[in-house]
């Protein structure tokens, strides 16, 4: 019975504490809410503007990336192009090429052949081309190059040839002065010149052009040949002799004409 008087008790203390902070603290309430207000009311539009800020920032991102992917792809296009410029100006300088001789040496173009590769050694001097059988050629077609003759195709596979250079010491080829009378054959002396024999009435001097001639009829008439640097009468004084510089610098050549054969 005691300890029920005691719980009632209680709660009505409890109760009328209640009542009485109720009591004293309404007056403040209007009070609290009003100096708060100022506190509290700009967290909404902070909020939104932090919110509209992320959102363009994530917007940004996202077109930057877009960007970086263009811009890749734009690289890799103009490397595409410029490659591809490269091997249009290719072509064009071999058409050009392939057009100075078809003018100025021979109109019997065969074809343009790459060299693929040559023979140094010191007793001959002959190139590998990238051509064959199967594109058209033929051992006897003489070869040639804008600055002057190369030399002849002397043996040939499926998908090469090889080609005797002016400067392979079985090579002979017909020669003419460019300005004077006369013919002669010049064979190949390793490892950079030609040996030319004339009759000893042709007029020559140091500086001469020499062309290919009829003499042996393996090569078109007027092919430039070589410059002459010396000039000498053979033993006996029957012949003429003259050392030549080819125009042609073999190795340096990367590609070279096919001529039909005569």
């Amino acid at each position: 019975m005691r300890e029920t008087a005691l719980r009632r008790g209680l709660l009505f203390l409890f109760l009328l504490l209640g009542l009485a902070l109720s009591a004293l603290t309404r007056p403040l309430a209007p009070r609290l809410t009003l100096a708060l207000s100022p506190l509290t009311a700009p967290l909404p539009a902070w909020g939104y503007r932090l919110g509209q800020n992320l959102k363009a920032a994530l917007s940004a991102l996202a077109n930057r990336q877009d960007l970086y992917g263009e811009n890749r792809a734009l690289r890799a296009k103009v490397a595409l192009l410029e490659a591809e410029n490269k091997r249009l100006a290719l072509k064009v300088n071999q058409l050009e090429r392939a057009l100075r001789v078809r003018q100025s040496q021979a109109p019997g173009l065969w074809a343009v052949a790459p060299v693929v590769g040559e023979d140094l050694s010191g007793l001959y001097r002959r190139l590998v081309l990238g051509l064959g059988e199967r594109d058209g050629l033929r051992v006897g077609m003489p070869v040639t190059a804008p600055e002057g003759l190369v030399g002849l195709v002397v043996e040939v596979e499926e998908r090469r040839a090889l080609v005797r250079t002016l400067l392979d010491p079985e090579s002979q080829v017909g020669v003419r002065p460019e300005k004077a009378p006369g013919r002669g054959i010049a064979r190949g002396a390793p490892p950079g010149h030609l040996v030319a024999e004339f009759p000893p009435s042709v007029r020559l001097n140091p500086g001469d052009l020499l062309l290919t001639g009829a003499p042996l009829g393996l090569f078109p008439d007027g092919i430039p040949v070589g410059r002459v640097e010396r000039v000498e009468r053979s033993p006996g004084g029957l012949k003429l002799r003259a050392w030549v510089r080819p125009l042609v610098d073999l190795s340096l050549l990367e590609e070279v004409m096919v001529l039909r054969p005569l």
